[in-house]
């Protein structure tokens, strides 16, 4: 186990990884960590300050300095302010001197040498004899290499009472098997169930709890970078959030000092989860989606249905981290419409961040619309379940005004394909969820067939309530005419939270919502958009989820998406009344390469 942690330690970067782990490690040892990583203030060389015993027992200020990896001649003292030794010298001339808090200016300093791997031995000398030179009777100096760390974590938050076991061999497992996500995550899974179904009886308890899932995150993660295939670290860390905000949901409430720490790791791991999705989506997808069939093709996969189920996961998954990049610019009720006169109304004093976080969503929107357009297969769901994912995209779509005639286009093609490849006995969407029953899809080319694989969907109501917002009456009254000619057999539906889900929505230990059936879709009405508005209006469930009370709304989303739970109707409240339009006729086929339907043959249904 130490080796696989020394691993880790090593392949760690500096910058916000690193140094972000250490403040968990040293408060589970007993330290008082007064001074973590910042961006866009002068450290003077210390990146993390904490008051604690030394290894003799004594009460120190502890100084860590920290750098990645092995300590050669470059990390030790180049021109660079990156430099190791120059950021020792700025401790000793500024930190040490002025920037002390007053309670801790009596007691004994010791500056920490911390980095991930180990001293070659080419500047072992120098090094030692700085240290020498420097120490005196209040200050000293301790390195804390990867072998010390690796024996902290040990020590500390993988210590045999609270990771005993049975729990490392789950952990060894994952790791070794982050190169096939199914068998990782399997054994991820057991390891949180194992560290988390008993919460803490304390606050402490239960803060030990999460940042022991935090670090065994972190370990994964790492490894998977290595093996370049961080697909099961990603599945994990949304797994792992839901966890952690399970089990501090009572103290993130709180307003005290308990309240800020479990804050303070609810937001370490929400972090780690947007660095995994960097990790995938910034270094492989992104830079992909402006050409045309790359993202297909890089499925690997001869099966039309690999291809269409990981496109519109991988849909989903971009448009919720677009949806957490709004949530930082939304009220605590849900998303809006970020127009310009809204975006005025946020404080002057983040405008910078504000631009840069609105850059930032637009960005991710024109990515996700280049790979609906270079990737066919996102016109045709063969799942109506996928109607999720697209529910999450929509979503993000909608938070942008220059977005919302992406939805127009969208939402036609997968209408019109969709419809089409029912009527010719195609891949249309089907209820099952079982990857054999789509491999097979369609089994039988018959009306009953189709009556039984299509007895209830999301997908159409969610089509038609958007089409509605939009003054798209057109396309209502085309999904409207195939539901009473082809669909009278199916109900249309949606999910709601219900008085169970506040229990089991995060973990998904139990059913629980209600489905609102019956949805109507009638030629030459919006009578879709308006029972989903009512409803939305009544129904007070949704806002009673301590995601939604505490302002953390996407962490419904992301229960949802992991889940496979469709959106809840209340998430568009603030939406869909200020994505409307009056109605108008047909959408013109776009520029972009969205093909109209009836041109294509069944097999373009997947």
């Amino acid at each position: 186990m130490k080796l696989v942690i020394r691993e880790y330690l090593a392949s760690l970067k500096e910058r916000d990884e690193l140094d972000a782990v250490l403040p968990d490690l040293l408060t589970e040892l007993g330290f008082t960590v007064y001074s973590r990583p910042a961006r866009g203030t002068r450290q003077y060389g210390v990146d993390v300050a904490a008051v604690g015993p030394g290894q003799d027992g004594i009460r120190r200020v502890h100084l860590f300095s920290v750098k990645s990896g092995d300590l050669d001649r470059n990390e030790w003292n180049t021109a660079s302010p990156q430099s190791l030794r120059p950021s020792l010298d700025e401790i000793l001339d500024h930190y040490v001197a002025s920037r002390i808090p007053p309670e801790y200016a009596s007691l004994p300093i010791a500056i920490c040498l911390t980095f991930g791997g180990a001293i070659d031995e080419q500047v072992r000398a120098e090094v030692t004899g700085y240290m020498t030179r420097n120490t005196t009777p209040k200050i000293s100096f301790e390195e804390w290499n990867g072998d010390r760390l690796a024996q902290v974590i040990l020590d500390g938050i993988l210590r045999e009472e609270l990771l005993p076991a049975p729990q490392r061999s789950h952990l060894r497992k994952a790791v070794a098997m982050v190169e096939e996500p199914d068998i990782a995550l399997d054994h991820f899974q057991k390891l949180l169930r194992a560290l988390a179904d008993q919460p803490g009886t304390t606050p402490a308890a239960r803060l030990s709890q999460a940042r022991l899932i935090n670090i065994c995150l972190w370990i994964m993660f790492v490894w998977a970078r290595e093996a370049e295939n961080v697909e099961a670290p990603y599945r994990a860390s949304e797994l792992a959030l839901l966890e952690v905000w399970q089990l501090l949901k009572t103290d993130i409430a709180r307003t005290s000092k308990a309240g800020e720490a479990a804050s303070l790791v609810l937001n370490e791991l929400a972090e780690l989860h947007f660095t995994i999705w960097d990790a995938l989506f910034e270094d492989k997808i992104l830079p992909t989606a402006e050409i045309r069939h790359a993202i297909s093709t890089a499925v690997e996969s001869h099966a039309a249905l690999d291809i269409n189920l990981k496109l519109f996961d991988l849909v989903g998954r971009l448009a919720l981290r677009g949806l957490w990049l709004v949530w930082q610019l939304s009220p605590a009720s849900g998303p809006v419409v970020l127009t310009n006169d809204y975006l005025n109304t946020l404080p002057a004093l983040t405008s910078d961040t504000t631009r840069a976080t609105v850059n930032q969503i637009d960005r991710l929107i024109e990515a996700m619309m280049a790979i609906v357009s270079n990737n066919r297969a996102l016109l045709s769901p063969i799942g109506d379940w996928q109607a999720i994912d697209i529910g999450l995209a929509f979503t993000l779509l909608a938070s942008r005004p220059g977005a919302h005639g992406a939805i127009d286009q969208w939402a036609e093609g997968l209408a019109k394909h969709s419809m089409f490849a029912f009527k010719a006995h195609g891949r249309y969407p089907i209820t099952s969820r079982s990857y054999w029953d789509l491999v097979d899809h369609p089994s039988e080319r018959n009306d009953e067939y189709r009556t039984q694989s299509t007895e209830g969907s999301i997908l159409y109501p969610l089509l038609a309530i958007w089409s509605a917002a939009r003054g798209e009456q057109t396309l209502f009254d085309e999904i409207a005419k195939f539901s009473e000619d082809a669909l009278a057999h199916c109900t249309f539906q949606t999910w709601f939270p219900d008085e169970d889900s506040e229990d089991n929505l995060y973990l998904n230990r139990d059913s629980h919502g209600a489905a609102l059936a019956g949805i109507p879709v009638t030629e030459g009405t919006r009578d879709a958009l308006d029972f989903i508005l009512a409803e939305a209006k009544t129904n007070k469930h949704y806002d009673q989820l301590t995601a939604v009370k505490l302002g953390h709304w996407p962490i419904v989303l992301t229960a949802c998406r992991a889940h496979r739970l469709p959106v809840p109707p209340q998430v568009w409240r603030d939406l869909l009344p200020h994505v409307s339009r009056p109605a108008r006729g047909p959408v013109p086929p776009p520029d972009d390469g969205v093909p109209e339907p009836p041109d294509a043959g069944p097999e373009d249904a997947c």
